[in-house]
């Protein structure tokens, strides 16, 4: 009999703790992520630390219930996970108290406004189109990569700044702390081949498959993590339209890239909205998904709308 998803985060925890011994706590949490998803969290806090990586349980679930892993396997890849993440020292958290100290670190990222109702009413936000921008500080250390904080209301408070202020910051902060990268389609494509079958692949074959397709182009920042950001950067998508010539339909793959796509007639539009309405309902995690709509830059006006 397969045990319950509650008991069976209960029992992982508890032989994680049982691994870790005394000078550490081990906790479980519910945490919202995008668009509303909600997933149970782990975390190994030592006691001369206050940051510990977060370990999400539900995938291990969904491993565990269909038969393919064992309790143990779950909890051995849990602690090699962590181990392999861990930070052994505090990060000082007093500066946050001071926007001053914070303003360089804001950057902001774009989230479907439907889909997050609940998240928006207790964070700073900015609408556009169908979706909204909300804020968060990056917390750069060497020895454990980049990590962020999301802003919330009670921020505001404390700082005494308002959303526009944010904004503001946020928009010279992202541009020049997570660059931007246009790759051709094409480019894309042979990068994942390589990586996903180096030792069978053909240069040249390759090229010939790609040479007769529509010229795409694929925006993101260079960590591909929040890329779709990118559409907000003062003049880029201007820059890029004028470029090529062209007005440009904005395809937004998910929350980490859109694909940029030279306009051509009218009636693409339709067939894109489908194209659209398929990949995020049979590629793209739920938690990915930035929106089903469709976006037109249109060079003549110089802004962005929604089809």
């Amino acid at each position: 009999m397969i045990m319950e998803f509650t008991n069976f985060t209960a029992l992982v925890r508890e032989e994680v703790e049982r691994r870790t011994g005394e000078n550490y706590s081990v906790r479980l949490n519910d945490v919202r992520k995008n668009n509303g998803v909600v997933l149970r969290g782990l975390t190994v806090m030592q006691d001369d630390s206050n940051i510990s990586p977060t370990i999400y349980l539900n995938n291990y679930y969904e491993e565990y219930t269909s038969g393919r892993v064992t309790l143990l396997n779950v909890v051995n890849d849990v602690m090699d996970t962590y181990n392999r993440n861990k930070v052994n020292q505090s990060v000082d958290m007093r500066y946050f108290l001071n926007y001053e100290s914070v303003r360089q670190s804001v950057v902001y990222k774009l989230v479907n406004t439907e889909k997050n109702k609940a998240l928006l009413e207790d964070v700073p936000h900015i609408e556009f189109l169908d979706l909204s921008i909300v804020f968060q500080c990056l917390i750069a250390q060497e020895e454990f990569g980049t990590a962020s904080i999301l802003i919330h209301n009670i921020h505001l408070k404390l700082w005494d700044v308002s959303a526009e202020e944010l904004y503001q910051a946020a928009k010279e902060n992202t541009q020049r702390l997570q660059k931007y990268e246009i790759k051709s389609m094409t480019e894309v494509l042979y990068e994942i081949m390589m990586e996903e079958e180096p030792k069978d692949f053909d240069d040249e074959d390759c090229m010939d498959g790609f040479r007769d397709n529509v010229p795409m182009y694929v925006l993101s920042n260079k960590r591909r993590v929040e890329g779709a950001t990118c559409i907000l950067y003062p003049n880029l998508i201007q820059d890029f339209a004028d470029a090529i010539d062209s007005s440009l339909y904005i395809i937004p793959s998910s929350v980490h890239e859109v694909i940029l796509l030279p306009a051509g007639q009218e009636e693409e539009s339709t067939e894109i909205k489908s194209m659209i309405q398929e990949i995020n309902d049979t590629q793209v995690s739920v938690e990915e998904i930035l929106s089903y709509s469709l976006y037109f830059y249109d060079r003549g006006e110089g802004k962005i709308i929604r089809l």
